[in-house]
């Protein structure tokens, strides 16, 4: 199985849509998953997110002689934009919007034990909003068979799909792999959410990614389900981030969220 997830397009915040950008964006962005096999879509609320679901769906479910992708909204995949009390200066502002030193300085930040316990993040109740989106992608997981060990351990039970003769070959070295799980589900949605679950996926703190890690508005960020013990998968990231859409087609990947310039190689 692969999980997918596309952030929406250049963001117009205060019309919750995309920008004249934006909409660029994902007509590329809809002809990259124009034949693509997708399984189901998740997406957010917001209006951003909405419109670029329906740009990617529109080249899926084209095909009349098969049955249409499923898409559902929910509202737990809104964009991670709570509210803390700023210790500082005791004003309000965003739960992931840490300037470096108060990020560095915090050890628990970099502990997915502790990092909720801050009095950042205490004084916004974060974890309750943080254990719904956990809540939320590991109850997805399981209507697909894929059912977390436990809350502190990120791997998941599933149905075996290798066998244990397959289990004993060394093969993490071939080019091509078994597909194991030929479902991809595509989660439509926002930077902080998205790495919200993909901390909760991979045992870490979403602080380290929210201060560590961008990925441009329209980019695709891609985990899969590694199976080396029959029937235990755990989420491993092989693409993050990716504009090649854009960049193949001489649109520049747009900064919004990242304080400088996107770079383009």
């Amino acid at each position: 199985m692969h999980l997918i997830f596309v952030r929406h397009g250049d963001p117009d915040y205060k019309a919750d849509s995309v920008t004249e950008k934006g909409k660029r964006e994902l007509e590329l962005l809809a002809d990259r998953f124009e034949g693509f096999d997708a399984t189901e879509f998740y997406v957010s609320p917001m209006g951003r997110a909405q419109k670029t679901a329906e740009a990617c769906v529109s080249k899926i479910n084209v095909d009349m002689t098969k049955p249409p992708v499923p898409v559902t909204t929910l509202p737990w995949l809104r964009e991670f934009s709570y509210d803390c009390i700023d210790p500082k200066t005791k004003k309000k502002r965003l739960c992931w919007d840490n300037m470096p030193h108060d990020y560095y300085e915090e050890k628990k930040y970099r502990s997915d034990k502790n990092w909720y316990k801050t009095k950042l993040m205490k004084s916004g109740k974060i974890e309750d909003h943080y254990r719904d989106v956990c809540s939320g992608i590991d109850g997805i997981l399981s209507s697909w068979d894929y059912n977390r060990l436990s809350e502190d351990i990120p791997i998941y039970n599933c149905f075996p799909n290798l066998t244990p003769e397959e289990a004993k070959v060394d093969t993490h070295l071939e080019q091509k792999q078994k597909n194991l799980d030929p479902k991809n589900i595509v989660f439509v949605c926002h930077l902080g959410v998205m790495f919200a679950i993909i901390s909760h996926l991979t045992g870490m703190s979403p602080v380290q990614l929210w201060q560590g890690f961008f990925v441009a508005p329209s980019s695709v960020t891609v985990l899969g389900a590694e199976e080396r013990v029959p029937g235990e998968v755990v989420w491993r990231v092989q693409r993050m981030g990716d504009v090649s859409h854009l960049e193949c087609n001489g649109e520049f990947a747009s900064a919004s969220g990242f304080f400088g310039n996107f770079l383009e190689i």
